[in-house]
């Protein structure tokens, strides 16, 4: 069944939403901390007119998604995953996950492998957000002696005032930060800052591209390049005029590469 606001029952008993539409390839969209569904609006309309289909899913504690104390762990979201592609019989999907969605993303192919995903893209985000003395590339100025401060907001780490503008009337610029109701989700946000992926990255058999942005005000290029390098398949993107969202602020040559990167051969995938 196709439609907006479809529902889907986790095996933990959570309501989850999510939209499906169109026929084709079926790519399948994971927002960040704090987004929701609505925020692929222009992957949504720039895929379906090339003829494929968009399933964009509300994470648990986000969007019309139900918001329960059980279960706020990036792995259980990936187990979350896992199963609505199961329940929708999913194949040969491309997988977008985009800052905490690609933390989802990984944390799916620790628990359960890379089963029916064909290729994967991974929009801005440190496999391991915390630094510390052997890791320089998570979000800048967070360690271990001021994480709990940054998860609860009592300092400012994140500087999004250093990013270019969103586009006036996107769905993502028109709901600020502060609107998400953090509280109901700090245990997952906590979660999701002292998780560390990097050792599911060589594991990735899937082709994978690899995007951040020049003007991303939490994460280093030499840390998405160091990323880039340990998946065996993968190519790299920097957007040049964009911040934490480069599939909203340069929407159109996003769109233009994700279909590029999607129409390849697997054989000719990695550039690096």
């Amino acid at each position: 069944m196709s439609g907006h606001g479809l529902s889907f029952i986790t095996s933990d008993d959570v309501e989850l939403i999510y939209d499906d539409e169109g026929v084709g390839r079926a790519f399948l969209f994971l927002h960040g901390y704090g987004c929701r569904r609505g925020h692929w609006e222009y992957q949504r309309e720039a895929l379906m007119a090339a003829g494929h289909r968009v399933i964009a899913l509300d994470l648990r504690g986000h969007g019309d998604s139900q918001k329960p104390l059980h279960g706020q762990t990036i792995a259980r979201m990936g187990q979350d995953v896992r199963e609505l592609i199961s329940a929708l019989d999913l194949d040969q999907v491309t997988l977008v996950g985009h800052s905490m969605g690609v933390s989802v993303s990984l944390a799916m192919f620790m628990i359960s492998g890379s089963d029916r995903i064909e290729r994967f893209v991974y929009i801005d985000q440190s496999p391991k957000i915390v630094n510390d003395e052997d890791w320089h590339w998570g979000v800048k100025g967070v360690n271990w002696s001021n994480v709990d401060d940054c998860v609860n907001f009592r300092i400012k780490w994140s500087n999004e005032d250093q990013e270019p503008p969103l586009p006036p009337g996107s769905a993502m610029a028109e709901e600020p930060w502060a609107t998400f109701d953090h509280a109901a989700v700090s245990r997952l946000f906590l979660n999701h800052f002292v998780s560390d992926w990097r050792d599911v990255l060589p594991r990735i058999p899937v082709p994978t591209w690899v995007v951040t942005s020049r003007f991303t005000n939490y994460y280093h290029s030499e840390g998405m390049e160091w990323v880039a390098n340990q998946i065996p398949i993968s190519r790299l993107t920097i957007f040049e005029n964009s911040g934490h969202q480069p599939h909203v602020s340069e929407a159109v040559e996003f769109n233009r590469q994700l279909l590029e990167f999607c129409a390849l051969p697997t054989s000719v995938t990695a550039e690096h």
